[in-house]
């Protein structure tokens, strides 16, 4: 009775394929980032500064390649709030016109699939400042109390990953206070990064006209993103599927050449 050679040597390969499979390891990320900003001021060398709120908005996205998105804004005001979650990933974000506060926050953690997810959280609040008690122009001091953190960290396997965090603060329309931070490509293998926005104030002085109307907003946002890459397949259980395979296809050959006298 002769052996199939073939037939036996697809088993083998289907045998090695499966080990290969089950010993595959994934790579883990993890993607924190957050953003509060407080403790504005509007401080005139004289006179008296009037802020008056008119709007609050905020916005929260999450997202992942397995095809789940949530995108929730809102525009209540005076405070605004949204949360977004799918697997994976989570964000939100709020703001307060009345108490001139905002926070944004993403986060994002994948393991055990070839993948990827991100967040996105924004906070927005608008209002008008007008300052009274004099005539002409006077120096209004604005100061403020951004902080704001980022981390990414992977594991022993590696992916890759961003979080950024930026703000901008308008006057009437332009942007004369800002700041973005952001880790840009992180790759590979037990990577550990971060960053840091404060804590301390950050003011800045602006020349204001006597009772005129000044439009203010204030922008934030945090964002994350990380993306799974493919498996990979552990050394010691690489090791393992060699061996395994080079002792089957000597066994095999010596069971072809037994049955072959």
């Amino acid at each position: 009775m002769r052996v199939k050679s073939p037939k036996v040597i697809i088993r083998v390969l289907l045998f090695g394929l499966l080990l290969g499979a089950a010993s595959s390891a994934y790579a883990d990320t993890v993607v924190i980032t957050s953003f509060n900003f407080s403790n504005v001021q509007f401080n005139p060398a004289t006179g008296t500064a009037v802020f008056t709120p008119t709007g609050a908005s905020s916005r929260s996205v999450a997202t992942n390649s397995l095809g789940q998105t949530q995108d929730i804004s809102s525009n209540t005001f005076p405070i605004s709030q949204t949360t977004a979650v799918v697997t994976f990933a989570n964000a939100s974000g709020s703001a307060s016109a009345t108490n001139l506060t905002a926070n944004a926050t993403s986060f994002v953690s994948i393991g055990g699939c070839t993948c990827s997810a991100s967040g996105f959280g924004q906070a927005v609040f608008t209002g008008t400042l007008v300052i009274l008690g004099g005539e002409g122009n006077v120096d209004v001091t604005f100061s403020m109390m951004p902080f704001a953190t980022g981390q990414v960290m992977t594991d022993a396997f590696g992916a890759s990953a961003e979080a950024e965090v930026s703000w901008s603060f308008l006057l009437n329309g332009v942007a004369v206070l800002s700041n973005d931070q952001m880790l840009n490509g992180v790759n590979g293998p037990n990577q550990t990064a971060g960053f840091q926005l404060g804590p301390g104030a950050v003011s800045r002085t602006f020349s204001l006209q006597f009772g005129a109307v000044n439009t203010i907003e204030l922008r934030i946002s945090a964002n994350g993103f990380a993306n799974e890459v493919n498996p990979v397949p552990e050394p010691a259980s690489m090791v393992l599927l060699v061996s395994g395979l080079g002792f089957m296809a000597g066994a095999l050959k010596k069971r072809l050449k037994t049955v072959d006298r």
